[in-house]
């Protein structure tokens, strides 16, 4: 049983700052220079809340940001959180100097397709799991990437289209969809998705990397094997440990396979579509 504990680390580290994203979000940055060299996108943090005998699990949470750039020279990281509950409301509390103690970085980095130069990435969001899209799209252009890719959020409205500016800021090509119309694609970002698809020529080479909520992901496995498509999906299971010795975040293997269970923690969280159940 493969263990990844010995290669992460565990310490407490200065938050340098809190800032207000409005519509109950907020984005925390930490100086963890130990550990923010070593994070890919796609990675996940365990953050433990000090808030008495009230919140004893750690919480996980997928990098959002890493300064002043991904890689070696990171010195910072980034959270992206919404007030939710007892936990990430203590997290909305804390104040610049305030010690975050973290456990990191946990998980397998998001997959890098194989493709032609033609071909185009899509990087599926919705709510928190615009998070490691994000840093996803830092590591390709600190990279000097030229591949093509596209980022598609989707929100219930325009005020909760969280990050949206970010990734342009970045010069990524950016679409948007909200369920009541309010900016970009009136419907849901997966109908976005297929509209996108259908506008490409049918020899055009694609992939794509999809993190959001239940909804979205189960929306998307569907449209991704329905289409016979290379996409991969990044989960956001209950993760009660974020190294593997509990058990809490397990899927099955697909119908058909030889049954087992694969813990998102470890193997995951981004896994290819054939590789998951048909219901998430």
């Amino acid at each position: 049983m493969k263990m990844p504990v010995a290669k992460c680390l565990v310490d407490s580290y200065e938050l340098k700052a809190n800032e207000d994203l409005g519509e109950g979000w907020f984005r925390l940055d930490i100086h963890a220079p130990e550990m923010a060299s070593k994070i890919r996108a796609g990675q996940f943090v365990q953050v433990r809340v000090d808030a008495g005998d009230t919140l004893l699990i750690r919480r996980p949470f997928s990098v959002y940001d890493l300064n002043p750039a991904p890689g070696a020279d990171a010195t910072e990281l980034s959270l992206l959180v919404q007030n939710v509950g007892p936990g990430t409301h203590a997290m909305q509390e804390l104040r610049p100097g305030d010690p975050v103690d973290l456990m990191g970085p946990l998980g397998r980095p998001m997959p890098r397709p194989d493709l032609a130069a033609d071909g185009v990435l899509f990087l599926v969001g919705g709510g928190i799991g615009v998070a490691p899209l994000y840093l996803y799209c830092r590591e390709l252009v600190s990279e000097g990437s030229t591949l093509d890719h596209r980022v598609l959020l989707g929100a219930r409205s325009s005020s909760l289209l969280i990050g949206l500016e970010a990734f342009e800021k970045l010069g990524t090509t950016t679409h948007c969809a909200t369920d009541d119309g309010s900016d970009g694609y009136s419907g849901n970002v997966i109908d976005l998705l297929s509209s996108q698809l259908d506008g490409l020529d049918e020899s055009t080479p694609v992939a794509g990397i999809g993190c959001g909520p239940h909804g979205m992901n189960q929306a998307l496995l569907d449209l991704a094997i329905g289409r016979d498509l290379h996409f991969w999906i990044s989960l956001e299971n209950y993760m009660p440990c974020g190294f593997g010795a509990c058990f809490g975040c397990v899927i099955p293997t697909p119908e058909g396979q030889e049954p087992r269970y694969r813990r998102v923690c470890v193997e995951g969280p981004c896994f290819p579509v054939n590789e998951l159940p048909s219901r998430l």
